[in-house]
This record gives structure tokens, sequence and C-alpha cells, in this order.
């Protein structure tokens, strides 16, 4: 009987080998998906193209969404200490977080492009004020300064 319990537990034991293994298939294709959506954002955010950056935000919101519970799957596993000792497993481990940390860093190179891309607006900005303020400036009969809003509020025909 105790041969039956082995064989069994055995069985058992690789059924949930194979359950981690598919975990972490699912969270490399979902952080490579993660890569792709991140560089295709830092191309619509070169070219300034905001209906593009929407779309990508949604997809790469369900990314994360998707990682994060297959994160969950995996921290929950019976056997998830597998995932340090058995050599394949810690492979697929090492492989998913190579992939993180170069999402993490064409991330942060994005989060430049958008700092970038916020100051230049502010700046733009600035100037259009700027520009419409000088506009606007004139001078009346008594040589005071006064904006274009009030010409024209004393002419009578």
């Amino acid at each position: 009987m105790t041969e039956l319990n082995q064989q069994l537990h055995k069985q058992a034991s690789e059924e949930q080998r194979k359950e981690l293994h598919q975990l972490l298939d699912n969270q490399n294709q979902t952080l490579v998906q993660l890569k792709s959506l991140i560089v295709e954002e830092k191309a619509a955010l070169s070219k300034q193209d905001a209906d593009k950056l929407l779309a990508l935000s949604k997809d790469k919101t369900q990314c994360l969404f998707n990682m994060k519970t297959t994160d969950e799957k995996l921290a929950n596993h019976p056997q998830h200490n597998l995932l340090t000792t058995d050599a394949e497993l810690a492979q697929q481990v090492a492989q998913a977080r190579a992939i993180l940390a170069e999402c993490k860093d064409i991330n942060s190179q994005n989060a430049s492009l958008i700092e970038l891309s916020i100051a230049s607006l502010n700046r733009f900005a600035q100037a259009l004020q700027a520009s419409r303020n000088a506009s606007s400036l004139t001078y009346n009969d008594k040589g005071k300064t006064s904006t274009i809003s009030t010409l024209g509020n004393d002419f009578s025909a």
C-alpha cells in the first residue's frame, strides 16, 4: 500500500510541477506582450500620438492585471518552493525576471519622455499666453495701457 501512496504522491507532485510550468509560461508570454506594448508606447510618445497612447494604456493595464493574477497563483501554489529548487522552473523564473527588468528600463525611458513632453507643452502654453498678452496690449488716448477687450467700448457712431 505504501508503494501505491508513493506513486500517487509522485504523480500529484508531477501534475503540480506541470501546473507551475504552465503558469510560468503564461507569465513569460504576458511579459513579452508587455515589453512589446512598452516599446510601442515609446514610439507613440516620440511621435506624440495621443490616440495610440490611449489604446496602449488600456492594453498595458490588462497585461499588468494578468501578471498580478498569475503572480498570486504562483505565490499561493502548494508547491511554490519548486520555483527555486527545480532547475527548469528556476530557469523560467530567471527568464521572467530578465524580461521584467527590460520592461522596467524601457518604462523608465518612457517616463523621461513624458516629463520632457509635459515640460515642452508648458513652455508652449506660456509662449502662447505671452503672445496673447503682448498682442492684446495697446494704449489709450492718455498713454495708459489697455487690452483689446476694452477696445471699441467707447465707440459711438
